[in-house]
């Protein structure tokens, strides 16, 4: 291939670097008003007044509406609905608040700083109610009610096996039992949440037209067309510069709503942007559960048995419905031969934030569950860690793999493709494990204590239910792909613009990518699931091709030629036989719009040189990865350094290497965070601890190791191009790859690591209690 696969820089960093992005705050429209909200400070509580009189007469504040103007408001709507889910979703400006965050009431003013000097003066007098906060406490009979119209926190219940686990679990030579407590993270783009909404109703139909930091325009369209009750045709969603998402600009939330139909009342430009503290207490948290495990293996290691006893917290709603549990449950048994398992879960609602898909949507968590169980069985064993892996690893001649348990769509689970084994093989190689065994030996003679990880993990990607692309031929022979699925940093403009670029054979340097607005196509799910390559992806393949075989017939009609004497090249298309015989790609299009009004159109194919595709994958594609860390741990301080980071990845065909590598580094580094670093806390009564980053620790350049990447190609046989999803997998198997070189390097005290992060503070606690 010639443009495919070639580490192309991305087309869209030159305008970045030079400072000419435009994000939600860049956007300048006449007239625009600003927006804060009041927030409660309350976990649980009932608003029993509010006054709103002396903020009102605040010079240059606008409106203020607060709990009396929701009264008629619907709830969100539920987008993924669950046959065990007792589904609670948000209301805007509902009298009981279920979480410190939640908005009670918005000031929309001239600019930002007077909004601020108005919540200042709202007075809300509270009723506090009782409020739970920790899964252990949701859990137990008395607890507190999260929502009180419920009879228990039990959001939702159900159990995922395969065979007979208990059973089988009573004839496994040895059985290791360990318990695993992930804390919750923020998900922290770089840029916070923003709207900008516009109402107009000057026209001959009046429409919305709302610039959003969202992943998925289309669905806002249609949320908001239900909830303002418009037509979408009277809504138009576009999303700029987006500084980053990971899954917290995903979920539709109340604000959306709120600034939009502010706009719709006021008849005026409203923006808001999300200071950080709002972000942490009111944009979705993910990672936290609590998991009691078991392992049953044979004598030589092979994997007999497999039990879970999962507690979920979803926080005081369910935005995305219960997918992250969901999504655990049935990916423990990840890369290995699991023949018998069993996965009991509970989901709880708490009065926190609530959970939605993070970039690795509970496969971190799914991830760590049996590699760590692997360790604690080696360990007993007197194995190496990767040879217990080795031995369970899925074999390449056993795909496509059918695991027994149904995917989150409730199909049955089957991975596509992949070689695990050369997988494990390359990661073992390349990070020198060998090597550093040795050397962990002479260390610990030196009073060094050094700590060697293995993990494998899985991640299924591309899910649908479809993406649709549209590929035009301009009249001066350009290129232009339009597609629904916006970017936020993955570097869309350039990988899908390569799709396009090889099929066609055009430099790359022709083909615009437009993506990211309601009006450019008709529909579109959005951007998340390392979904865009595989689905999207392939959407401007097939349109691709049709645009070829478009021109083809064209010119079969204007070179009087034969199909298979053509040839396409360079962005011209000639007589392989007759070189001088030529059309360009852009007189093609030309003559597809018609030579001039009053002409009898007389080619044989459709008017114009575009063709509009939608792809909808039949099954979720499968990427892969195997890595090992090195970390030391100071005895002094008990603090963490990663001294080595090796990971080797098989997302199918690689469309940019330059740019997948991008992503498992940001992937990596995003992994050593809640590995190490970050953690959402509350207390009991539900407040929130960690509300800003002085609070909240991530990562630095400082805190980011050397790591070397490297790539196996096992294509999928689900899509043309081959592709799978890279864009959450590097994230996956670190805290379980971090977590066993901890727990390593601890091997002396013969202690077990089961939290994550793994802060020091908790590993003193640990050697305290040895």
């Amino acid at each position: 291939m010639k443009i495919l696969g070639q580490p192309i820089k991305r087309k869209i960093d030159p305008r970045l670097v030079r400072g000419e992005g435009q994000y939600i705050a860049d956007l300048r429209i006449a007239n625009t008003l600003n927006v804060a909200f009041v927030r409660s400070p309350h976990a649980h509580a009932y608003i029993r007044d509010m006054n709103l009189e002396e903020a009102r007469r605040l010079p240059g504040v606008v409106a203020i509406f607060g709990p009396e103007d929701g009264e008629g408001f619907p709830s969100l709507p539920l987008l993924f609905p669950h046959g065990s889910l007792t589904p609670v979703t948000q209301r805007p400006f509902d009298r009981t608040v279920h979480h410190v965050g939640e908005p009670v009431a918005m000031v929309i003013a001239e600019n930002r700083y007077i909004a601020e000097d108005a919540l200042d003066v709202i007075h809300v007098q509270y009723e506090p109610l009782p409020a739970v906060a920790h899964l252990e406490d949701a859990v137990q009979a008395d607890a507190p009610l999260a929502h009180r119209h419920l009879a228990s926190n039990e959001a939702a219940r159900f159990v995922q096996t395969i065979g007979d686990a208990e059973s089988a679990m009573k004839e496994a030579d040895v059985v290791v039992h360990h318990r695993f407590r992930i804390g919750r993270v923020s998900c922290l783009p770089i840029e916070t949440r923003g709207l900008l909404a516009n109402w107009n109703d000057k026209g001959v139909e009046p429409y919305l037209e709302v610039h959003a930091t969202t992943q998925n325009q289309h669905e806002m369209r249609n949320i908001l067309a239900k909830l303002l009750n418009l037509s979408e045709n009277q809504i138009r969603v576009i999303a700029p510069d987006v500084g980053g998402a990971f899954g917290a600009k995903a979920p539709f939330y109340v604000e959306d709503f709120l600034v939009c139909w502010a706009s719709c009342q006021l008849g005026m430009p409203v923006r808001w942007i999300e200071d950080r503290m709002e972000h942490m207490m009111g944009s979705i948290h993910e990672r936290e559960q609590l998991h009691e495990a078991s392992l049953g293996v044979t004598s030589e290691g092979k994997i007999v048995a497999v039990t879970d006893m999962m507690l979920a917290n979803t926080g005081a709603y369910v935005p995305w419905g219960i997918i992250v549990p969901l999504m655990t449950s049935t990916l423990i048994p990840g890369p290995y031969k699991v023949p018998n398992y069993s996965c009991d879960v509970r989901v709880l609602y708490t009065n926190t934030v609530p959970h939605a898909p993070f970039r690795g949507a509970g496969r971190p968590q799914a991830a760590l569950i049996l590699n760590r169980l692997l360790d604690q069985a080696a360990e007993k064993l007197g194995m190496d860690p990767v040879e217990i892996r080795r031995i369970n690893l899925i074999g390449a001649d056993e795909f496509p793999y059918r695991t027994g348990l149904l995917s989150r769509d409730g199909k049955p689970q089957v991975y596509d493709s992949g070689d695990y084994q050369k997988l494990i093989d390359e990661a073992v190689e390349k990070s020198g494990y060998g090597e550093w065994r040795m050397r962990q030996r002479e260390y610990r003679k030196q009073g060094r204590h050094i700590g060697i990880g293995v993990a494998c993990a899985i991640e299924n990607t591309g899910f649908g239910s479809f993406e649709g692309a549209t590929v035009r031929i301009e009249v001066n022979g350009e290129v232009t792909v339009i597609t629904g699925a916006a970017s936020q940093g993955q570097g869309h403009e350039t990988t899908l613009a390569q799709v396009a670029a090889e099929v066609l054979d055009m430099p790359l340097n022709r083909v615009t990518v437009r993506q990211g607005d309601t009006r450019l196509i008709s529909y579109g799910t959005g951007t998340f699931a390392s979904r865009i390559a595989t689905i999207t992806g392939t959407a401007i393949y097939r349109a691709a091709q049709a645009v070829k075989e478009k021109a083809l017939k064209i010119a079969v009609y204007k070179l009087q030629a034969k199909e298979e004497e053509l040839e396409l090249s360079g962005g011209f298309i000639r007589n392989k036989h007759y070189p001088s015989a030529t059309i360009s790609l852009g007189e093609l299009a030309a003559e597809a719009r018609g030579v001039f009004p009053g002409t009898t159109f007389s080619l044989p194919v459709s008017p114009g040189l575009e063709v509009t595709d939608y792809f909808a994958p039949e099954s979720a594609a499968i990427s892969s990865m195997a890595d090992v860390a090195v970390v030391e741990i100071d005895m002094d301080s008990f603090s963490i350094k990663v001294l080595d980071y090796t990971s080797i990845h098989d997302c199918g065909r690689l469309l940019n290497p330059l740019v997948v590598n991008g992503q498992m580094q940001g992937g990596i580094v995003n992994g050593i965070g809640n590995a190490l670093y970050e953690e959402v806390i509350y207390d009991k009564q539900g407040q929130l601890l960690t509300s800003t980053l002085m609070d909240y620790l991530v990562p630095s350049s400082l805190e980011s190791p050397e790591m070397t990447l490297g790539h196996i190609e096992t294509p999928s046989p689900l899509n043309p191009l081959g592709a799978k999803g890279a864009g959450e997998s590097g994230t996956i198997p670190v805290p379980a790859v971090i977590q066993s070189a901890v727990e390593d390097a601890l091997r002396p005290w013969n202690v077990k690591v089961g939290e994550i992060p793994v802060k020091p503070t908790y590993i003193r606690t640990l050697l305290k209690e040895r």
